[in-house]
């Protein structure tokens, strides 16, 4: 196997997430002066939901982007590499357009498929690290 010197998906896919999470910080933030709540979610349903899309991004993103970068310096996949770090940035900005919508404390379908694909993608990705992983552990 080839390790790659920089890898370039894995950055362009935390600066894409790192965008959409400052973006869900400033939501919040914004949630919390309109709803005048500095702690918590003063048990107001959207402010809850405002902090659910960014509580959901930050569960997943820094297993997400270890995963990926491992499996991009390792050479190995190149092509899953490439297909997966989208695929998530896409599977996140739809599971929090899910969320944000008007009964988004119920299932929908922009929520089901983020929250599916990304379990899927997790599971595919952490998959792939034990294979390129294992030959190696001695």
């Amino acid at each position: 196997m080839h390790a790659l010197i920089f890898p370039a998906v894995t950055a362009a896919t935390a600066g894409a997430l790192g965008i959409l999470h400052v973006l869900l910080m400033i939501h919040v933030g914004m949630g919390r002066v309109k709803y005048k709540t500095g702690l918590g979610d003063g048990d107001n349903p959207a402010l809850r939901r405002r902090i659910r899309m960014q509580g959901t991004l930050t569960e997943t993103l820094a297993l997400f982007l270890v995963l990926l970068g491992l499996l991009e310096l390792s050479g190995a996949w190149p092509r899953l590499v490439t297909l997966l770090g989208p695929t998530m940035v896409l599977l996140s900005v739809c599971h929090t357009f899910g969320l944000s919508m008007r009964f988004g404390s119920t299932a929908n379908v922009f929520r089901a498929v983020g929250a599916a694909g990304t379990a899927l993608t997790l599971v595919v990705l952490s998959a792939a690290c034990l294979i390129v992983a294992l030959p190696h552990l001695r």
